[in-house]
């Protein structure tokens, strides 16, 4: 499932007695020994691109998503206590030029044998480490010699451009066993048979072709929205005109290795893994609706929206096709809920078939009015009904004062006007029964799914997003509009609770998903 992978080497020597380490560190063996020292190649290579299943498809990375600059070995003893950490920086690294083919340009070119403790038994390697003083791992020597595994695998708070960015992605091994220890890759120490130089150069010789392989994940993932072409729109009638998307209910923090997690029915080749707030017990207190919307943003970024016309507006603009991403957000079971899944936000316009194409209007109980329609149904209405719902909403849209009697409501009604109405008014008026779409524009909201295999509601593996995966949304159809504001599950004011199932949330989006290793995942999105 991985696309890079690490060819290492290892090789113990029993040197004369006399040399210094000096020599022996630059491949001079004089007369002498060394004691508790081995020799370690290293060569790195990526897969080409396979096909391991009808769901799962590998793609490898583009040149600035392979660049290997700094590549950091850590060396463990056999029981996971760090020894030292070896420099292979420069290492040419196989198709880190990223060609689509996955034809593996350049060739992997396996390293000078380096000095390394004798006891190494397992080896952690991370390549482009994010380093930046208190912020990043410091995985120097000095720091991480002595202290077992458990101790340096920490998570740290983080932005994506701190791992993921042009020529500077973040890979750190893959591992393959359960818990943190499964990110340990255990290696064979190759030891001469005498002590000559010949024999020495010899069993060198023997460990460069017998290497350990070791794959490696980018730690972060990959999103990318496109729309089908052609793309339905329904009823028949209604006009569709995508605006942009952007990422929300993004992670905060990212983990040096994320433990491997199996899970039921997972498609052949996916993995899924645990986070630092995997567990519904670590995700952000929200008993309280006074601090909840602190903890959550603490947290997770989310995609806001704004309570006053002064305030400016998040952008909800990227192209279709483009790719954004994000640092890796996982779940328990019972944990995939609304408040802590990462999702897409598309912007639309959606207009309904009785209306003008990108025109403003309203909504209210299932049906669509224009300005002058509005007015004409509230003045029909002798009580309750819009006559009520329409009030409230001018009062949270603060086109009204909240203490307004009813005169002063009716005669602001009768005399709005088209322009006293803005592309914010809908979204500082938001949650009510009646709703405004200014120039038919509109938000829907699409929960990212990992293993489109997992069928049953709320199982394991079916939301979240995994580091080193790929995921493809293609919009292929809309059949109403989205909510005139973005829907953000930390805003105390949403009826919809962020504590809610993903799986019983309205979908406005449904979605057919690729995964990439890059793991890629395709998923087909109708909008509702």
């Amino acid at each position: 499932m991985k696309t890079r992978s690490f060819l290492l080497s290892t090789l113990a020597v029993f040197i004369f007695a006399g040399c210094s380490s000096e020599d022996a560190r630059e491949g001079n063996i004089p007369g002498g020994e060394l004691d508790g020292k081995a020799y370690l190649s290293l060569s790195l290579q990526s897969h080409t691109a396979t096909s391991r299943a009808v769901n799962v498809e590998e793609k490898p990375g583009s040149s600035g998503e392979s660049k290997a600059e700094a590549v950091k070995v850590l060396l463990f003893d056999e029981d996971d206590v760090c020894l030292d950490v070896a420099d292979f920086d420069g290492l040419t690294v196989g198709n880190s030029g990223g060609e689509s083919g996955g034809t593996g340009t350049p060739e992997a070119v396996a390293s000078d044998a380096k000095l390394v403790p004798e006891k190494t038994k397992k080896v952690f390697v991370v390549i482009n480490p994010y380093t930046d003083g208190s912020k990043g791992w410091n995985l120097t020597a000095d720091a991480v010699k002595g202290k077992p595994w458990s101790a340096i695998n920490t998570a740290i708070e983080a932005v994506i451009a701190n791992i993921a960015t042009n020529d500077n992605f973040m890979m750190a091994s893959a591992g393959e066993g359960a818990g943190i220890e499964g990110a340990l890759m255990g290696v064979t120490v190759h030891k001469p048979d005498g002590y000559t130089q010949d024999k020495i150069d010899a069993a060198k010789k023997e460990a460069k072709d017998h290497p350990a392989e070791i794959s490696v994940d980018r730690l972060s993932a990959k999103v990318e929205l496109a729309v089908k072409n052609p793309f339905s729109t329904k009823p028949d009638g209604a006009k569709f005109t995508f605006g942009g998307w952007e990422l929300s209910v993004t992670n905060k923090s990212v983990k040096l290795y994320s433990e491997l997690i199996t899970y039921d029915n997972a498609t052949p080749g996916a993995v899924y893994r645990r986070d630092k707030n995997y567990l519904k017990s670590e995700q952000p207190d929200i008993s309280d609706n006074s601090t909840m919307e602190t903890n959550m943003d603490a947290a997770f970024n989310y995609l806001k929206n704004i309570d006053s016309e002064s305030e400016e507006m998040p952008a909800v603009a990227q192209s279709k096709g483009t790719s954004l991403y994000c640092l890796e957000n996982t779940m328990e079971a019972k944990a995939q809920q609304l408040g802590f899944t990462t999702k897409v936000v598309v912007k639309a316009q959606y207009t309904p078939n009785s209306l003008t194409e990108n025109s403003s209007y309203f909504s209210w109980k299932g049906n669509y009015y224009t300005l002058e329609q509005l007015k004409t149904e509230y003045k029909n209405t002798p009580s309750g009904g819009l006559k009520t719902d329409l009030p409230i909403f001018l009062k949270k849209a603060k086109l009204v004062a909240g203490d307004a009697d009813q005169s002063t409501i009716d005669n602001f009604i009768t005399n709005l006007q088209a322009n006293g109405l803005t592309a914010k008014t809908g979204i500082i008026g938001r949650f009510c029964a009646v709703r405004y779409y200014h120039e038919s524009v509109c938000y829907y909201d699409v929960l990212i799914r990992h293993d489109q295999n997992v069928t049953e509601k709320m199982a394991l593996g079916r939301y979240g997003v995994v580091r080193n995966n790929w995921y493809h949304l293609d919009l292929q159809s809309v059949s109403g509009p989205g909510t005139p504001w973005i829907p953000d599950p930390s805003d105390p004011e949403n009826p919809t609770p962020p504590r809610t199932d993903d799986d019983e949330s309205d979908a406005y989006l449904s979605v057919k998903i690729t995964i990439n290793p890059w793991t890629y995942w395709t998923q087909g999105v109708d909008l509702h």
